[in-house]
């Protein structure tokens, strides 16, 4: 469609785009990832910042540029032969893609820098949003799915104050205690993240001086302090994107038979495009500078020192050793990993509460705690065989019929007559009954004695 020699292009379907919908479901959406809170143990502010508010903002600036490509005239050629004839619409589409104006440079001489960049700004931006998001997909797949929950558990009873806390503090203490020294890799992979993005945002600001044919890395500086010349459009603004600009139709281009056409065209979007990249080109030096900045704070923390300051807190009025003191004992305990995560956990804990997990962690032994409580995790439960083994077979193991049975009663046994066992020893008849001697030599033993006779008297015998 043209109209008046403009030109805008066409609505999608047969109906129109309701832009104001979209932008009012966009804008919902942001104000719920503004909201949600940063749980992930690979995740954090600065990454927020470029998979997050980076992100929606060139999707913004997508929306932005297409709206006024699909609803405001973009274009508005008139021929330098005829200034009253309206344009031929492929003349128009043929403009879009290859305006150009004219530079003289010092030595006077004339050449043609073409404005390529004029209808592919928006799929810029669009392609942009998806690679500021490829570190949040890394990060997914680099997390520590138990510390995730842990510090999901934290951020969701952040805001009670009953016996939460202190429930969530054990889960906290238990953690570390099973899983002290081995946050190493956690650490890496999060100096990694941040790497990656600086190189994200540092590969987008050279793709933006590419695209704007070397303009874009000094565009705020030389723009500044921003004074326009209306006139003549010689400012560096005016320069970088010209309002005005011309076309040339020649031979080449198969559409005017053997003749040459010049139009004179009025590029409409110029000015949202110079105000749309100074605030990019702002938030790109802002996010450049703030993530290097991390990435050499978090670089500095493997010096034992400086991490010490991660684990800085306020001393509650109860508390019986210093806070210096405390944290140089946790330190030693713990590796630059198990100090990261422990800055994690002191975002979602209590002064007072961080203040008594350190205490805990600070214990000398702690690594005996930690063997010891390994040993006892690593220990195979009793299987069901074990459990059905009769008692005999099993002396550790309770009897099953222990808890019905009475306690024996132990009898003691009296002291013994030193006569009497004499005498049942030196009776034949005593031994014969209990199997020490037999019958025949009862009988030897005793010629003398007379069935009838009752004395049996040993002195007799």
């Amino acid at each position: 469609m043209y109209r008046g020699g403009g030109s805008r292009m066409p609505s999608v379907g047969t109906g129109s785009v309701d832009i104001r919908s979209i932008l009012s479901s966009i804008l919902n959406v942001v104000k719920s990832r503004a909201n949600a809170i940063c749980t992930a143990p690979c995740d954090g502010a600065i990454l927020k910042m470029h998979y997050r508010w980076t992100f929606f903002m060139l999707i913004g600036g997508f929306f932005t540029v297409w709206y006024q490509w699909y609803n405001r005239d973009v274009i508005t050629c008139v021929s330098h032969y005829n200034a009253d004839t309206q344009v031929r619409l492929d003349y128009i589409n043929v403009c879009l893609s290859y305006p150009y104006v004219e530079v003289v440079d010092e030595e006077g001489n004339t050449t043609k820098r073409y404005l390529l960049f004029y209808r592919w700004v928006q799929w810029s931006f669009l392609v942009l949003a998806g690679i500021y998001y490829i570190p949040r997909k890394i990060s997914k797949n680099m997390e520590n799915p138990k510390a995730k929950k842990l510090i999901e558990d934290l951020a969701a009873n952040a805001s009670r104050y009953e016996n939460a806390e202190h429930i969530l503090l054990e889960k906290v203490y238990m953690y570390m205690i099973n899983n002290l020294k081995t946050h190493n890799g956690l650490y890496m992979k999060y100096l990694t993240l941040n790497v990656i993005a600086l190189a994200v945002d540092i590969g987008a600001f050279h793709y933006f001086d590419f695209l704007l044919q070397g303009r874009f890395i000094t565009y705020g500086f030389e723009a500044y302090p921003f004074e326009r010349d209306p006139e003549y459009f010689t400012d560096y603004i005016s320069q970088t994107f010209p309002p005005f600009a011309l076309c040339t139709l020649t031979i080449q281009n198969a559409l005017v038979g053997k003749r040459t056409e010049i139009f004179g065209c009025h590029l409409t979007i110029m000015e949202l495009y110079e105000k749309v990249f100074l605030f990019i080109w702002l938030w790109l030096i802002i996010l450049i500078t703030m993530t290097a900045l991390y990435i050499v704070i978090l670089l500095l923390a493997m010096i034992p020192k400086f991490r010490e300051l991660w684990l800085r807190t306020a001393k509650p009025i109860n508390g019986t050793e210093k806070t210096n003191v405390l944290i140089s004992k946790v330190n030693k305990n713990c590796r630059i990993g198990d100090i990261y995560l422990l800055y994690r956990f002191k975002s979602h804990l209590s002064h007072a509460k961080f203040y008594e997990l350190m205490i805990r962690l600070s214990d000398p032994n702690i690594n005996m705690k930690n063997r010891e409580q390994t040993v006892i995790d690593a220990k195979p439960p009793p299987s069901k065989q074990t459990q059905m083994m009769p008692h005999h077979n099993n002396p550790s193991a309770p009897h099953p019929d222990s808890r019905h049975r009475k306690p024996q009663q132990h009898s003691i046994t009296p002291p013994m007559n030193p006569d009497y066992i004499s005498q049942i020893y030196g009776n034949p008849e005593t031994l014969a009954r209990h199997g020490q001697v037999s019958q025949n030599d009862v009988a030897q033993r005793t010629p003398l004695l007379n069935k009838n006779n009752t004395n049996t008297s040993i002195l007799i015998e």
